[in-house]
């Protein structure tokens, strides 16, 4: 196998090792494409002789396509900024386009392919390029994760059942309620989520190393950051201050933040769904989860939520993740926050992750559940939470007396309002719904 990386390269093997876990070929591939519309941008300029311009075009365009994937070999932390995750797409590419040219001209990685670039530039750019893509994938996980939700939310809504809070009976409230509810969390998560693409497109591609423009220029900028747009089908544009952009991190906490607020609305409903699931004979034992595969290894026709129990460690994954993020969003010093790799690494974590783990999630776990339809009417009959409903027409005090009676004869509340002439029981429940 022929190697294409060069000494750079070689030396951030050396150096950085810690972690075993290979570059995002995603972000490489984000990487090249930046490289590819540089050189073109840059001949265009008359910055770049032609000939070397077009090869390393092609060799770009063959390392999007994977062909070089083998030749990806850095750490994904690393010190430097990412200059070696730079380095060595920068090296590849100068191989690759020396032997298309049949090495009639040797191609520089740093005086061709890097030309009127920065690690501090490229990189950033291409991050947020990447995160358009895979928050794209995750935004259509969820979409399909709330329309299951909303249907689930229709089909229950006639179930009526006890509503609690502390974890104790407090008023009726249908299923259906319940689940539309989170339903409605998810749709905020997604406006929000819609929200900050925009920010996310926001770029510093032309401010290289503090986003001065130092060995660049405007027209430079300018024109490469529409080639971008162009490429992607994102609408890039240029931050208005490239100076900013290159030392401060704070899009990336704030889409951090969001995945945060996110998997917590996730945790939440889970915590929820696994409690009403809970028995189910001697537990709650509203709804049930599919059968997806044993629940136990020693106790037979066990079923366990363990869907929910997968997607739940995922949002706890996530929100840990987060608090990486935000220490290394604020650890950036003077003109460059140098700690874009493991932002990077974090961020492509929680969103691959919670894209996964949503799909499976509304396939195997969330489109199976079944309401138990006896169960809530059994337990909401047994409880006394239409005495709140009750109240209004008989009065506060009346009421709790009436509680009182229904504890001490242990007697339900619609037979007892019956016989106290108040209303009947078919007018009882009606008024619970």
């Amino acid at each position: 196998m022929r190697i294409y990386y060069q000494s750079e390269t070689k030396k951030a093997l050396r150096n950085f090792s810690a972690s075993g876990v290979g570059f995002s070929l995603l972000w490489a591939k984000n990487i090249a494409l930046v490289k590819k519309e540089a050189a073109r941008v840059n001949v265009e300029l008359g910055y770049l002789d032609k000939q070397i311009g077009n090869a390393i075009k092609i060799a770009a365009r063959e390392l999007m396509r994977g062909k070089f994937n083998d030749q990806i070999v850095v750490d994904m932390i690393q010190g430097g900024a990412g200059t070696s995750m730079n380095m060595n797409i920068n090296e590849v590419l100068a191989s690759r386009a020396t032997e298309i040219m049949k090495r009639r001209n040797n191609v520089h990685p740093l005086e061709h392919v890097n030309l009127s670039q920065s690690t501090n530039d490229v990189l950033p750019t291409a991050l947020r390029i990447t995160l358009l893509k895979m928050l794209d994938d995750l935004l259509d996980s969820l979409w399909k994760y709330r329309k299951e939700m909303e249907l689930k939310a229709d089909r229950f809504k006639d179930i009526i059942k006890v509503g609690r809070t502390h974890l104790q009976d407090a008023v009726p409230i249908s299923l259906g309620r319940e689940f539309g509810a989170q339903a409605s969390a998810i749709k905020e998560d997604i406006k929000r989520l819609n929200l900050i693409k925009r920010e996310l497109c926001r770029v510093n591609i032309g401010g290289t190393a503090v986003g001065t423009m130092v060995n660049s220029s405007s027209r430079y900028a300018d024109t490469i950051v529409g080639r971008l747009a162009k490429s992607t089908r994102f609408p890039l544009r240029l931050d208005q201050d490239m100076v900013y952009s290159t030392q401060y991190a704070d899009s990336f906490f704030h889409l951090s933040s969001l995945l945060a607020i996110l998997s917590s609305n996730l945790i939440k409903f889970l915590s929820d769904l696994r409690l009403l699931a809970s028995g189910p004979q001697a537990g709650i034992g509203e709804i049930a989860f599919p059968t997806c595969q044993k629940g136990s290894s020693i106790m037979p026709g066990k079923v366990n939520p363990v869907m929910a129990e997968m997607l739940s460690q995922i949002a706890y994954q996530v929100a840990g993740n987060n608090v990486t993020v935000f220490l290394a969003v604020q650890a950036g010093q003077l003109e460059l926050n140098v700690m874009i790799p493991i932002i990077a690494k974090n961020l492509f974590e929680s969103l691959k992750l919670l894209s996964n783990g949503i799909n499976l999630f509304t396939k195997f776990g969330l489109r199976g559940i079944k309401a138990n339809g006896e169960r809530c009417e059994e337990l909401l009959s047994k409880s006394k939470v239409g005495i709140t409903a009750l109240s209004k027409k008989i009065g506060y005090d009346k009421a709790e007396k009436l509680l009182h009676v229904s504890a001490v004869e242990k007697i339900d509340l619609d037979e007892l309002v019956e016989r106290e002439g108040l209303m009947s029981r078919q007018d009882f429940l009606k008024l619970l719904r």
